[in-house]
């Protein structure tokens, strides 16, 4: 029941989960949609307020051209305060080719209209007195403060149409008192044309107010369509004694949304898709890992093989199924515990490297066999097997599977009983035969025809063959059963070496190989002579017989930390990756049909194996297919005085 609520909370928050992150990407696209048709609603407000800031400035400038030609004439009358009409006509007449917008200008001394160019149309003016009609104190104020023209306007003129007064003080040059000002009228019309502002763009609603307000209806004197106004941009033009504010946006409206927003939009909603696709998925593969898990966990406790999962760093244990716990009860808790194998009469195997540093060199090995002690202290043959998984983010573990093959030794041990009998049995009547045929073989009974002769040789020739594999047979059996006796006393490796290569020349040269004894190191060793004599004939016999002939087999030794390894290299087709586990087990084939063709029965080197444990040395090998391969005999070396007089 708590898993059941386990996976049901696991589910609940994978989809949690994904809901999550379908609510969160669709809030960050609406936020981006909403920023982006923002920012496009400022861009566009920004080309509306560039484009209304420049009707502005030049509406301004030409304003401001226009009235700067006037000052001319009012810096003549402030040296010549007594200007006569005739000279007034000729500098207005002037002034007004350059400033076409002018409408008229006018002298007034103490504000009073006394001369006005042109006069046509403009007589009512004569005689006027600014300050009643247009000037009001706080202008006139103003302009005599700052001695700068001061603006009124628009104004409606008599004339018909709408004009922009503007008023320029004169003060006299030789006393500096105030003499009057000269009065221009700007003609509005004009003046929109020459800044441009008229005719209006299509897409342009535009209007020119004296109020800051759009809802101020009253106050436009200029403008495009009705004066309803959504939210538009604006700019103030600023003259003394008036100010004019310029509005400005589209026709249409502003926009709600940028130009081909679907586009964008599209993209948006193909992201959401994507990473929601994307959540769903890796949640699927969540929930298959998680399946997966539960499947692997109930195949972990159910095994009936002992499974352990173990540090690789520290090598302690992790976690363990109930068959391993079944097997070492609490003994096995650090990887070092396998580290030590017994033999089946309890004592400590010959010395191999640990399982940690086993797996330092590659990442897996099996079929390692020993005797460990079990929960009730009983010696149980086990078989190890096992695989280093590296991880960046996490604790490198080692899976460690423990197999009892307690079953199999004793179907071994059975097998081994009958073959021992049956070798028995057959030694002593072949020993007979072997004997008899040899004997017909060498005439020893009188001269056998020549066909019979030959019959005889090819007989005696198997039967050796024979008592060669019932000796082998038993050699493995005596050595299995711990009955084998060792001689061991201290040796020269040269003659040990120099000794068996004269012993299995003439098979080398019958195949036509060479032989080749390289530099040998003058060590000693302590070995049984006969037993090592054996192991070597036989990596030495191997490499013949995989040689190809006319090829050349190599010996030689080379030291490795306190021990030395005498090698034996050939040129064959080497041993293939796969056949690493079996080669030095009892009948092993790495191709059944090859090793027939070429004679021997798979004992060779499962005897050398156990003769050079029983002797503290190893055997081994490296091997590139198609290459040769490298065999070695690994031994200590005796104590330093032992190898001086060796030398």
């Amino acid at each position: 029941m708590p898993s059941k609520n386990r996976d049901k909370l696991f589910h609940s928050l994978i989809w949690a989960s994904r809901l999550s992150v379908l609510l969160l990407m669709v809030a960050v696209a609406v936020s981006l949609d909403a920023s982006w048709t923002s920012r496009h609603k400022t861009d566009v407000r920004h080309q509306w307020q560039a484009r209304l800031d420049d009707l502005s400035l030049k509406l301004q400038g030409t304003i401001l051209q226009n009235i700067q030609t006037v000052w001319g004439l009012a810096a003549n009358v402030s040296v010549q305060p007594d200007i006569d009409e005739e000279r007034f006509r000729e500098l207005a007449a002037v002034i007004f080719s350059l400033a076409p917008e002018l409408r008229n200008i006018g002298l007034a001394p103490e504000f009073v209209i006394r001369n006005i160019y042109p006069m046509e149309g403009n007589e009512a003016a004569l005689g006027l007195n600014l300050t009643h009609q247009s000037m009001p104190p706080d202008q006139i104020k103003l302009m005599l403060d700052s001695r700068r023209a001061v603006f009124s306007g628009p104004i409606n003129l008599v004339q018909g149409g709408q004009g922009l007064a503007g008023r320029i003080p004169i003060f006299d040059s030789q006393t500096g008192e105030f003499w009057g000002v000269v009065s221009v009228i700007l003609d509005l019309k004009r003046l929109y044309r020459a800044a441009g502002v008229v005719p209006f763009d299509d897409d342009l609603k535009f209007g020119l107010s004296t109020s800051d307000d759009p809802d101020n209806r009253d106050a436009f004197f200029l403008g495009t369509g009705s004066n309803r106004w959504e939210s538009p941009v604006t700019t103030s033009l600023n003259m003394p004694g008036t100010r004019w504010t310029l509005f400005a946006e589209p026709v249409r409206g502003w926009p709600s949304h940028p130009e081909a927003p679907w586009l964008v939009r599209g993209l948006l909603a193909l992201t959401v898709l994507v990473v929601t696709a994307g959540t769903f998925w890796l949640t699927n593969l969540l929930l298959k890992d998680r399946k997966m898990q539960r499947r692997f966990k109930g195949l972990f406790e159910l095994a009936p093989i002992g499974i352990a999962l173990y540090s690789a760093h520290r090598g302690v244990l992790l976690q363990a199924n109930q068959a391993f716990k079944r097997s070492f009860g609490i003994a096995a808790q650090s990887l070092t515990f396998f580290d030590s194998p017994l033999d089946h009469h309890g004592r400590p195997q010959a010395a191999r490297p640990g399982i940690r540093d086993t797996l330092k060199k590659k990442v897996r090995f099996s079929g390692l066999e020993g005797f460990f002690p079990n929960a009730e202290q009983q010696l149980v043959p086990m078989m190890l097997h096992g695989l280093r998984l590296d991880a960046r983010d996490s604790e490198s573990v080692i899976w460690l599977i423990t197999e009892d093959i307690s079953e199999q030794k004793k179907v071994d041990r059975l097998k081994s009983e009958f073959i021992s009998t049956v070798s028995h049995e057959l030694r002593t009547p072949l020993t007979s035969i072997s004997g008899s045929l040899g004997l017909l073989a060498n005439n020893a009974a009188g001269e056998l025809p020549e066909r019979a002769s030959k019959l005889a040789q090819i007989a005696y020739r198997n039967s050796r063959q024979l008592a060669m594999l019932i000796n082998d047979l038993l050699d493995i059996e005596k050595l299995a059963a711990g009955k084998m006796t060792f001689k061991f006393s201290d040796h020269r490796l040269p003659e040990l070496v120099q000794e068996c290569a004269e012993n299995i020349d003439p098979l080398a040269q019958e195949r036509r190989i060479k032989l080749v004894v390289d530099t040998i190191a003058p060590v000693g060793v302590r070995v049984d002579r006969q037993r090592f004599d054996q192991a070597f004939t036989n990596l030495l016999s191997n490499a013949i017989k995989f040689s190809p002939d006319g090829a050349k087999v190599k010996v030689f030794t080379e030291n490795y930390r306190d021990r030395i390894r005498l090698c034996v290299r050939d040129h064959g087709e080497g041993v293939a990756p796969g056949f690493r586990e079996q080669i030095f087990q009892k009948f092993s084939q790495a191709d059944a049909s090859d090793r027939r063709a070429k004679g021997g029965t798979g004992l060779g080197l499962a005897i050398t194996r156990e003769l050079m444990a029983h002797m503290d040395g190893t055997v081994d090998y490296h091997s590139t297919p198609g290459a040769g391969a490298l065999f070695w005999l690994e031994l200590p070396v005796i104590s330093q005085a032992v190898r001086q007089e060796a030398h």
